[in-house]
């Protein structure tokens, strides 16, 4: 006499306190896949952003040299353009491998039961880590070539985790519609290009530079607060701070996408594992 199989029962998902363990050996892990079999090692944490700030200071301020609007001299247009590259870097690379950690670490979900929040903020802390190196690097870089560096650019830090939050919300909801479209990651690529272009890290805020109309349609793009005032952070002529409400923005939008985010993975778990 035959049976029926029995469906197989599902774990019940771990909490997040019981995932954090798990956070530390996602992160240690992604740091031993991306430096594998490299001599280096993470020492290229620090070689990466100090080559590419230098050729920015170097080589894109002499380029960009009389173009930039708003007066200013080539080590002003250098500061401007390597503090919003910066935290644009960090930005673009949470939101970019956030999109996709849910496809990329499926069998970590199926078989550990983990919270999907566990692998964003592996993502998070490891972009996190990468962008310490590169504000140091930044910060020790510009003083050297003699920029007017003040003691205010310590704040950049603690900017940088409100925002790397505001972006792991993004993440988490983009990540979700990566798994019903398969061509999200595609389209955040395309759409993370079109954002760089509208936030004045290449050009300066300015009425030299855009008309007044674009300028005031700037204001609406959700990333313009915390790359304006890093570059406010770090002297630049030409961002585009303004406080105000601005200010309100950089706690706001992390709260909000945060929140909204780990609803909708929590919502969809379900349906996350069965894509899965």
């Amino acid at each position: 006499m035959s049976t029926a199989p029995t469906a197989t029962k599902r774990q019940s998902p771990m909490s997040l306190r019981q995932a954090m363990p798990v956070l530390g050996l996602l992160v240690k892990r992604e740091f031993q896949t991306r430096y594998a079999g490299s001599i280096l090692g993470v020492v290229w944490n620090l070689v990466h952003p100090v080559v590419m700030i230098a050729i920015y200071i170097v080589v894109f301020s002499q380029i960009m040299k009389g173009r930039a609007g708003a007066g200013g001299t080539t080590l002003d247009y250098a500061v401007h353009l390597t503090s919003g590259m910066v935290p644009w870097l960090f930005f673009n690379d949470v939101v970019s491998r956030g999109t996709g950690t849910l496809v990329e670490n499926a069998s970590f979900l199926k078989k550990l039961s983990l919270p999907p929040e566990i692998l964003h903020a592996s993502v998070l802390v490891n972009a996190f880590i990468v962008n310490l190196f590169s504000l140091t690097a930044l910060i020790l870089l510009l003083l050297i070539a003699g920029a007017d560096v003040s003691a205010m650019v310590l704040l950049a830090f603690p900017l940088m985790i409100l925002f790397g939050l505001f972006a792991a919300g993004l993440a988490m909801l983009l990540s979700v519609l990566h798994l019903i479209l398969r061509d999200m990651g595609q389209l955040v690529t395309i759409g993370l290009q079109f954002v760089f272009w509208l936030t004045p890290i290449v050009y300066y805020y300015s009425a030299e530079i855009l008309p007044q109309p674009v300028l005031d349609a700037l204001r609406f793009n959700p990333i313009l607060p915390f790359v304006s005032l890093t570059q406010d952070l770090f002297g630049s002529q030409g961002h585009a701070w303004r406080g105000g409400f601005s200010t309100a923005l950089i706690f706001i939008l992390p709260l909000a996408t945060v929140t909204l985010g780990s609803f909708f993975l929590r919502w969809h778990r379900t349906e996350i594992l069965d894509e899965l």
